[in-house]
């Protein structure tokens, strides 16, 4: 029960890899907060409002985070880099690499405050070796990373 007594956030926890990840730790005797468009704790992690009333939101719920595990992430358009349309650029790097941020940014004086924190942030293999037609994903993970 390693994780037993831990508090966790986890973002991108309604689905895909932040769900298995909900489900291990939960597996493993610890609290889990999900942060998701589509979860108990509704967030937009692109907008550091929404990770501000999600921290309280949570801070009521479990009275602190341990862990935050940043696994929220969008593909984004998968088109040639001259076809890659602006917004689809801006709402990737808002999401991949300013909701990383913001989620870090948001949990970390608490953690400094207990004197204990752990963050894992994913990333891709695409953010080191790239991926065709998926320029914005590749660039938002190698920012992560």
């Amino acid at each position: 029960m390693r994780f037993s007594g831990r508090r966790a956030v986890v973002t991108g926890g309604a689905s895909g890899i932040g769900e298995a990840v909900v489900n291990r730790i939960m597996s493993e005797g610890g609290q889990v907060a999900v942060w998701d468009l589509n979860g108990p704790i509704k967030v937009d992690i692109s907008d550091y409002g929404s990770v501000e009333n999600a921290v309280k939101q949570t801070l009521a719920q479990m009275g602190g985070i341990d862990i935050l595990v940043n696994s929220a992430g969008i593909t984004g358009p998968t088109v040639p880099l001259a076809e890659f349309p602006i917004d689809g650029w801006m709402q990737v790097m808002a999401i991949n690499v300013n909701g990383t941020f913001f989620t870090n940014r948001a949990v970390i004086p608490m953690m400094i405050a207990q004197d204990y924190g752990r963050i894992i942030n994913i990333a891709s293999i695409a953010g080191k070796e790239g991926n065709p037609n998926a320029s914005g994903y590749s660039e938002s993970k190698a920012a992560v990373i």
